[in-house]
């Protein structure tokens, strides 16, 4: 039998040098959004998706980490931006609860497929922001996956704030212009064997 070895998931090298000149604290919606579109523009530069993500202290605004997606170059289907975002916010607090060190937004370039929606449910954020509609990923080919139609309801009953169209038109620009490879585009709904 094979001997498994931790789990090491690697993020775009330009990722660690982008926040040089970034300032750190975004106290408003739209510059937060701003950001999480850059990230996805400047990641199409490097081969990743036309993702982006972000997360960020709600009071204070301060970024706390960046996610970009980086399935294709990464070789991994769990490297979707929000992942990334929260997977390194959660390395950068030392928790896997987010909720525990106060109250955090996720900020995400597109609404969330059916994996980020999951994973932003038990990460502890408080908000959800997002700027382009599914549709508009899966207006170029993406699957999205499933989703319930009542999932912002559902997240807000579980005291997560959803605040759509931020930005949408910028978002769809990043989308619309991305050349790469369209991924689990081939994944259909197959009716049930009777």
């Amino acid at each position: 039998m094979k001997h498994w070895t931790d789990i090491a998931l690697p993020i775009p090298e330009w990722l660690n040098t982008w926040g040089a000149g970034v300032p750190q604290t975004f106290p408003e919606i739209n510059q937060r959004m701003a950001i999480v579109i850059d990230l996805a523009r400047i990641n199409l530069k490097y081969g990743g998706g036309p993702f982006g993500a972000a997360v960020f202290n709600r009071r204070t605004g301060e970024l706390i980490a960046p996610g970009v997606n980086w399935v294709v170059p990464g070789k991994s289907s769990l490297l979707h931006a929000e992942v990334m975002a929260l997977a390194l916010a959660e390395q950068a607090l030392g928790d896997y609860e987010l909720a525990s060190h106060g109250s955090f937004e996720l900020v995400t370039s597109v609404e969330p497929c059916c994996q980020c929606l999951g994973v932003l449910m038990w990460a502890g954020v408080t908000s959800l922001v997002c700027g382009a509609y599914s549709e508009d990923a899966q207006a170029i080919g993406f699957n999205e996956g499933p989703r319930s139609p009542n999932w912002q309801q559902e997240l807000v009953q579980r005291g997560i704030s959803v605040t759509r169209e931020v930005m949408r038109f910028q978002a769809v620009d990043v989308l619309q212009s991305y050349m790469g490879k369209i991924y689990n585009c081939h994944l259909q709904i197959q009716d049930p064997i009777k």
